[in-house]
Order: structure tokens, then C-alpha cells, then sequence
């Protein structure tokens, strides 16, 4: 059983008060095995987003101080080559390493409204197995979609409020692109400044803790352009930028999280199903009662 408090109901309609507290407190209870499932896996694909980020920092930093000396033109090209194809690593693997996040703490979500006792990385893994191909790829899709449109007058910023709920309406309802898309315009009708606060809201509060995990980096790249002996190595680049991707990308979990809730929020408000579920609870429980009456 769970060792924690009393298990949160997820089906419920919270105010936005609510849904912050109930944020902060799904994370406090289901710390350990959430991390641990997040550390299984998301934090693989991170790792590679550090890594080549820290890769094309270091090449970066040592172009900017004259580290790099070239001979020929060809020499140089190859050198913006392998920056580029870096700087494009990073972008792609930052990216499925956040989707990667909100699909595991959508899994583990999942699985714990599923079960009575502490969910496990394999119930999480069962969840991540049948839907991490189609919200990869549905992300980038998305993803793309949602910064062109950011030039057509603001429509990306209304486009990624109404989509920041596809990766949990695809892994709670099992449902397609095309299905998921039109389910998340279907949900938001009505509540999209109700999303858009809580989603600014929780953003800037990890966006503060992502600050503080950002600081080992910060510290390295101050200490290098100050040239402080011991620094010249780019080790300690990579690694501190490695870390520093790794803590911030965990960091997506709160706005996980609260997205979530509001989740769950909004089918209660249009669907009412956690109220369905109770009334038939309640029809089990009183055709017991009769049954049980009628052996005396």
C-alpha cells in the first residue's frame, strides 16, 4: 500500500488554487518513485542533450577566444559543420527529453489513479512502451507547428495553451493525433485563460528553481572567461552543462504536473466522469447491500 498520506483523487474539479496546492502536493507524496521513474527514463535522453549541448558550448566558447586556429577554409568549414550538427543534436534530444518527461509523469499519473498500492516503474513502463513513438513524434510535429505560428499575430502562443494538453489526453485516452488534437480544442473551450495562468504561473516558479539548477554552469563560464588557473579544461564545461540540463530538464515535472491536474479538471467540468464513476460505485455497493439482505 501506499506509504504516503491519503491518495489525491485526480477526477475533480480544484479552482486554481487547488490546482497549485494539489500540485505541489502530488510531488511532495509521490516523490521517490516519481523521480525514480523520471530517472529511468527520461533522464537517458537528457544525458545526450547535456552532452552535446556541452559538446557545442566548448567548441563555441573556444571559437570566441581564439582557441581554434585554421589553415585552410576547408579546415573552418568542417568546423561550423560540427558545431551545427551539435548545436542540431542539442535542440532535437532537449526536445524529446522534455516530451520524455511529460510522458513519464503522464504514465506514472496514470497509473497511480489505476492502482490502490505505490506504482512501480514497470506499471509505468507498460504506459511509456505503448505511446512514447506517437507523442515523440507528435511533439516535434507540434512543436514546429506551434513556433511558426508564433509570427502569425501571437496565433502560436493560443495554438501551444490549447496543445499542452496532448500528451496527457493522448497516453490517458489512447487516442491518435488527429483524435488528440480535436479532444484538447474540445477541453480548452472556455478555460483558455484559466490554462494560460496556471501555465504561466507554474512556469515561473520553475523557471526560479531551473535558475538555481543553472548555477553550477554559470559559475564554470564566469570562472573560464576570468581565466582562473585550473579552468582552461573542457571538461569541466561539458560537464557542468550536463548537469545543468539534467536538473533543469527534471525541473519540466512541476509544469507537468499542474498541466495534469488541469487535465483532469476540465473533463470533470465537460464530461463529469469522475462523478459517473461514483454514482456506478454507488449502485455496486447498494446492489450488495441487497443481495447480501436477501440471504437472512
Amino acid at each position: 500500500m501506499l506509504m504516503t498520506s491519503e491518495k489525491i483523487n485526480l477526477r475533480e474539479e480544484r479552482n486554481f488554487g487547488e490546482k497549485l496546492n494539489a500540485t505541489f502536493r502530488f510531488i511532495r507524496q509521490n516523490f521517490k518513485p516519481l523521480l525514480r521513474a523520471l530517472l529511468l527514463y527520461a533522464l537517458p535522453v537528457a544525458l545526450l542533450a547535456g552532452i552535446f549541448s556541452g559538446l557545442h558550448q566548448a567548441r563555441l566558447f573556444r571559437s570566441l577566444s581564439g582557441g581554434d586556429v585554421y589553415e585552410t577554409v576547408g579546415e573552418y568549414g568542417v568546423a561550423q559543420q560540427l558545431t551545427s550538427v551539435n548545436y542540431l543534436l542539442t535542440l532535437f534530444f532537449s526536445m524529446v527529453s522534455v516530451l520524455m518527461v511529460y510522458l513519464v509523469v503522464y504514465s506514472y499519473m496514470v497509473a497511480y489513479q489505476d492502482t490502490e498500492d505505490e506504482v512501480q516503474p514497470s506499471a509505468v513502463w507498460e504506459h511509456i512502451k505503448a505511446n512514447a513513438l506517437k507523442v515523440i513524434y507528435s511533439g516535434i510535429a507540434l512543436g514546429v507547428v506551434i513556433i511558426l505560428s508564433v509570427f502569425l499575430l501571437g496565433f502560436g502562443i493560443y495554438l501551444g495553451v490549447v496543445l499542452c494538453l496532448f500528451v496527457v489526453v493522448m497516453v490517458r485516452e489512447e487516442l491518435g493525433l488527429i483524435d488528440t488534437i480535436e479532444r484538447c480544442f474540445y477541453l480548452i473551450k472556455r478555460n483558455w485563460w484559466a490554462t494560460f495562468g496556471l501555465i504561466f504561473i507554474v512556469s515561473m516558479i520553475q523557471g526560479m528553481i531551473s535558475w538555481l539548477a543553472a548555477l553550477p554552469l554559470g559559475a564554470v563560464m564566469v570562472m573560464k572567461m576570468l581565466q582562473v588557473p585550473g579552468m582552461e579544461s573542457e571538461f569541466l564545461l561539458i560537464a557542468s552543462n550536463t548537469l545543468t540540463t539534467l536538473l533543469t530538464t527534471l525541473t519540466y515535472c512541476i509544469s507537468a504536473v499542474a498541466v495534469g491536474f488541469q487535465y483532469y479538471n476540465l473533463v470533470e467540468q465537460k464530461d463529469g466522469i469522475g462523478l459517473l464513476e461514483k454514482a456506478e460505485m454507488i449502485g455496486r455497493h447498494d446492489a450488495n447491500n441487497s443481495a447480501n439482505e436477501g440471504d437472512f
